[in-house]
């Protein structure tokens, strides 16, 4: 097999990683407190640029790509 699909089929039928329940509430305490949306922004937010790079490229290249001929 390749490892793409090796990869594949580990992610998709792994099972998440979890606390033990002793030290669940205290994880996910620290995980969604009050800087959750703030961490999670600056996580998403090289994926957006990177989004809007493309797209604008995409938008640029699309347009300058079509050639008129002239009779």
């Amino acid at each position: 097999m390749s490892a793409i699909a090796i990869v594949l089929v580990t992610v998709l039928t792994g099972r998440v990683a979890s606390a033990c329940p002793t030290c669940r509430q205290a994880v996910e305490a620290g995980i969604f407190d009050e800087h959750f949306w703030g961490r999670l922004a600056i996580t998403a937010l090289p994926f957006a640029l990177f989004l809007l790079i493309a797209a604008r490229v995409h938008r640029v290249g699309g347009s300058a790509s079509v050639e008129e001929k002239s009779p």
